[in-house]
């Protein structure tokens, strides 16, 4: 087998593990036949480093590597001795035959800065001087053959911000594509806490109202998200930086982006459905204040009347686009009396979060801000159709449920064999949606309660 058969089969080897180190990156559960087949691949790539050293080209490769000291030298001695046998004609050639260079160190360095385009009046003087052979101003920059060039081993990127929804959801297993979770019609509080069931209290010879209790379902059907990427096989074998690894975390973020945005506007149809969008059955509709300005976008008495209607609001947070951070930050309300003003708003302060009226705030740029185009001064310009032109949000995560079927990964050579490319899948299966299919109906009072609530930007009449 010639040395460049040993590595392709060495990197094809390595694939094969990375693959397998994926697909368990958040798990030591491995099945036998994975493990099995991971203990045999690192075997084999022993095997194949064993044989890429003992290869003649391998050798050869490490006696030249032996050599590179002395050439190394060899260069130095050079560059130096070429400071001292420049030569030049000319009158100032009489006065001062190194132009002004004390050492050669000097006169190196200032080499260096010609050929990164700072050519000093000295230099200048000793180009001009030396006329056009073999040093003169046009072959300075050949020089660069003893400079290499460095490679940072790792990509430059934007940082995910922390997912502060997801893990506020409550999670549930999955084992097939399709789960019902039974849940009590227990909404409606005015004739029944349970769902039906209801208690009396009776006399000797009187007998309750029978009662039971009704129930609903919650469906998650999981559906699979799924991203593939091909990347050629000389990228795999000569680039400095982990190409499957690259790849991996690439999707992993893509992922966590598509759930983000489903999380809050996923329509239900082979997405999540999410918590803002008109088919949530449970989402209370907070419109603006009758006669509200239609500069004021958002004030202190829409936050109080959106609190209103939250249901654990102990477990609640405010969900806002960053375009609405001013306002926030000066939401109030008068006091009685012209006391003075009653900030809702408080800033971070050490580890404590940013809060409106002692909640969580959570910046996300998924969340419907102004719309494109526009500047945002009045209020027709926030928030999107699709969404029931909501552009502020109070919600309870507890009551919106994640299932998580299955998360795989995969490489293939040869989907893409004749153009020489690996191609590696990462698919995963999930689901989420409220588990609230509507509000809830007090036993008295008008003011029904539910874990979603979102600002209209239209005004009530």
């Amino acid at each position: 087998m010639t040395f460049n058969e040993l590595k392709d089969s060495y990197e094809g080897v390595r694939t094969e593990i990375d693959a397998i180190d994926n697909k368990y990156a958040d798990s030591l559960d491995w099945t036998p036949e994975d493990a099995e087949s991971y203990k045999g691949l690192l075997n084999k790539a022993e095997e194949l480093q064993n044989q890429l050293a003992d290869h003649p080209e391998a050798l050869r490769d490490r006696k030249e590597a032996l050599d590179v000291p002395s050439k190394v030298a060899n260069i130095g001695r050079s560059l130096s001795t070429l400071s001292q046998n420049i030569t030049v004609n000319g009158p100032a050639c009489e006065k001062d035959p190194r132009f002004g260079y004390a050492t050669d160190n000097a006169f190196l360095a200032d080499v260096v800065n010609a050929y990164q385009g700072r050519t000093s009046d000295q230099m200048k003087s000793v180009i001009n001087a030396v006329g056009d052979d073999e040093y003169s101003a046009g072959s300075w920059k050949q020089a660069g053959i003893f400079i290499p060039e460095a490679f940072l081993s790792s990509i430059i990127s934007v940082t995910p911000e922390e997912d502060q929804l997801l893990g506020r959801m409550t999670s549930v297993p999955m084992s097939v594509p399709s789960l019902n979770i039974p849940a009590a019609v227990d909404k409606d509080h005015s004739t029944s806490f349970t769902g039906g069931t209801r208690v009396y209290r009776t006399g000797e010879t009187l007998t309750a109202t029978k009662t039971r209790d009704a129930f609903e379902k919650i469906k998650l059907e999981a559906t699979e998200l799924v991203g593939e990427s091909a990347v050629t096989k000389e990228l795999l074998r000569y680039s400095s930086i982990s190409i499957p690894n690259l790849i991996s975390n690439s999707m992993r973020a893509a992922m966590s982006y598509k759930r983000r945005d489903e999380i809050i506007n996923g329509d239900g149809q082979g997405k999540y459905l999410g918590f803002l969008n008109p088919a949530n059955g449970a989402l209370k509709s907070v419109q603006r204040k009758v006669g509200q300005l239609t500069g004021d976008i958002i004030n202190g008495a829409n936050i109080l009347e959106m609190r209103r209607y939250v249901w654990g609001y102990d477990n609640a947070v405010w969900v806002f686009n960053h375009d609405l951070m001013e306002e926030v930050a000066q939401l109030h309300i008068e006091s009685p009396n012209n006391a003075g003003l009653i900030k809702l708003y408080a800033p971070q302060n050490g580890d404590v979060p940013e809060t409106l009226l002692g909640r969580p705030i959570v910046w996300t740029e998924f969340m419907p801000g102004i719309t494109s185009g526009n500047d945002g001064n009045v209020h027709t310009e926030w928030g999107e159709a699709e969404t029931g032109l909501h552009f502020a949000a109070c919600v309870n995560m507890s009551a919106y449920y994640h299932g998580q079927l299955f998360t795989d990964s995969a490489v293939s050579a040869h989907v893409r064999f004749s153009e020489r490319e690996e191609v590696f899948q990462f698919v995963t299966a999930d689901d989420a949606r409220p588990s609230w299919l509507t509000p809830l109906t007090p036993k008295r009072g008008v003011t029904g309660r539910t874990p979603f609530v979102a600002l209209d930007q239209v005004a009530a009449t």
